[in-house]
């Protein structure tokens, strides 16, 4: 049984971002139904590298959160597995996902992510491997390969999804695309129908129209189909109060009830660096800060401004200075009404 229901949001796993200070950030917010760890080595795991304890903390909710991996060996993934397996009660989190979706360059060129995507039968025993070594909630995420040919992924996802998904995350786009063009949701809803798992559609949603569509509560062309969960990335640093404004316009809230409040896009920020601070080693805060800003501060009037003024901060002390003296600057900034 999966942690979590049909219709369901969820946050994606970010390098660099998605550690335990933002997770918290969001839950403090209204956050996700379920989320991922940034994703983490199956190979520097097992060998105790450094910081790799960090890389895999499922904390603050590791009853909602499962670690993603990327692997070079179905046998790397398993130990990984059956490391992880051993962690106290307390910090076991409910899942792994496995990643199949990564097309950087130095993660493709180790034989990790998106490198899998042309080896469909030892994908398929990566999964196997792994299922025989996790008990818990076992998930993949893809994106749709090297090229446009839907036989191609559905085969590759059905190949996959047979070895002991339980659900499986696609981001419809090709690995050479990084984020350029639009996600190709159209993809998600056909994979949808053609596998016989849950199908979690992430990439592009920052929209209640968006996700309506995706999840059936709004008809587009070609009748009623749906996904049976959202997964959003970006969006939720931009605004990581997203899940609870998803929320509630699904609940169909009144304009009065859904806007009566407004965000604090100062105090959020400094929260932020606050909680790197308490939940982050000290190699990790400052990259960690400006990864996150360089998202935040998209929708500021300013953008330009005040995101170099964070990516050249040398300390989060100087960085949280140069935050608040933007809004001391431009003060129109600092509140947002939660419906947007």
């Amino acid at each position: 049984m999966l942690p979590f229901s049909k219709g369901s949001l969820l946050l994606a796993p970010m390098v660099g971002i998605t550690n335990r200070a933002f997770r918290t950030l969001l839950g403090e917010l209204g956050g996700p139904d379920y989320a991922f760890t940034e994703m983490a080595s199956a190979e520097a795991y097992v060998s105790r590298a450094p910081f790799e304890s960090v890389y895999t903390d499922s904390k603050p909710r590791p009853e909602r959160t499962s670690v993603q991996f990327y692997a070079r060996s179905a046998g790397s993934l398993a130990d990984a597995c059956a490391r992880l397996r051993n962690n106290p009660p307390e910090e076991l989190p409910a899942g792994v996902d496995i990643n199949f979706g990564c097309s950087a360059p130095h993660i493709r060129g180790k034989g990790g992510g998106s490198a899998w995507s042309s080896d469909p039968a030892p994908a398929a025993e990566l999964v196997a491997a792994a299922r025989a070594a996790w008990p818990g909630i076992l998930s993949a995420k893809v994106r749709m390969g090297p090229d446009d040919d839907y036989h191609r992924l559905r085969g590759f996802c059905e190949g996959i999804a047979g070895e002991g998904l339980d659900f499986l995350c696609i981001h419809p786009r090709r690995d050479d695309q990084k984020f350029r063009g639009k996600a190709r949701h159209e993809i998600s809803l056909r994979l949808a129908q053609d596998i016989s798992i849950p199908l979690v559609a992430n990439g592009d949603i920052v929209s209640p129209g968006q996700l309506s569509m995706l999840m059936g509560t709004r008809t587009g062309p070609g009748g009623s189909k749906s996904v049976y969960a959202a997964m959003i990335g970006r969006e939720a640093v931009r605004r990581p109060w997203i899940f609870a404004l998803l929320r509630a316009s699904a609940s169909a809230l009144t304009p009065a009830s859904s806007t009566d409040r407004s965000i604090d896009r100062l105090e959020v920020g400094l929260r932020f660096l606050a909680l790197a601070k308490l939940y982050l080693p000290e190699a990790w805060r400052l990259e960690s800060a400006r990864r996150f800003f360089s998202y935040y501060c998209e929708q500021f009037s300013f953008a330009h401004h005040i995101k170099y003024k964070t990516m050249n901060s040398p300390s989060l002390d100087i960085m949280a200075e140069n935050f608040r003296s933007y809004f001391e600057q431009v003060p129109q900034d600092r509140y947002l009404l939660f419906s947007h």
